[in-house]
């Protein structure tokens, strides 16, 4: 009992040591905070918990549209890559379970339906590493809505080249005296 009590103890402290207490007073703009061990957003004074798929930063970018869409991108792709990896290991370990079942059923001997639970769990493993795909990339999407609200909404952009002036060409050198042959023939 006096470990459960400690570990109870362990947690509340560790959580709260996961929360900031700093809270950004630049108006206008969203930023980034620790609240209770996770990320939330903040605008103006008002706190937008990130959530588990990403919504709290739909809310926080409201009223930019160039943000507001790459913050829906971002929800999005969360929403689809968690999906697929939630089907994904679903029928990994569905069909995992059915190939077990049809080896031991059969003292041993694999037959076609081994096969097919086989190939679920494979086409399992598949669907997981497309929605990993759509989680990772998934995070520029965040960081771009952030940014380009407090940018202002303008369209993303990449920078300019860098102007160079064109280069001052010198005179051409003054032929030396008795013409060009003189220096070859000396």
């Amino acid at each position: 009992m006096r470990i459960l009590g400690a570990v109870a103890i362990a947690a509340t402290v560790g959580s709260a040591a996961c929360s900031s207490m700093y809270m950004p007073q630049t108006p206008g703009r969203v930023a980034v905070i620790l609240q209770d061990g996770k990320q939330a957003y903040v605008r103006d004074g008002q706190i937008y918990p990130n959530g588990m798929l990403g919504g709290g930063l739909v809310d926080a970018v409201a009223g930019n549209p160039t943000a507001e869409r790459a913050a829906q991108t971002y929800h999005a792709k969360m929403q689809s890559g968690f999906t697929f990896v939630l089907l994904g290991v679903i029928a990994e370990l569905g069909g995992l379970s059915y190939a077990t079942a049809e080896v031991t059923t059969n003292d041993g001997r694999v037959n076609n339906n081994f096969a097919g639970g086989m190939a679920i769990a494979l086409g399992g493993i598949v669907a997981t590493l497309i929605g990993a795909g759509y989680l990772s990339s998934a995070e520029p999407y965040r960081w771009d809505a952030i940014n380009l609200f407090n940018d202002g909404g303008a369209a993303p952009r990449y920078a300019p080249p860098r102007y160079m002036p064109p280069a001052q060409l010198a005179p051409p050198p003054a032929a030396p005296p008795g013409g060009v042959d003189s220096l070859h023939m000396r």
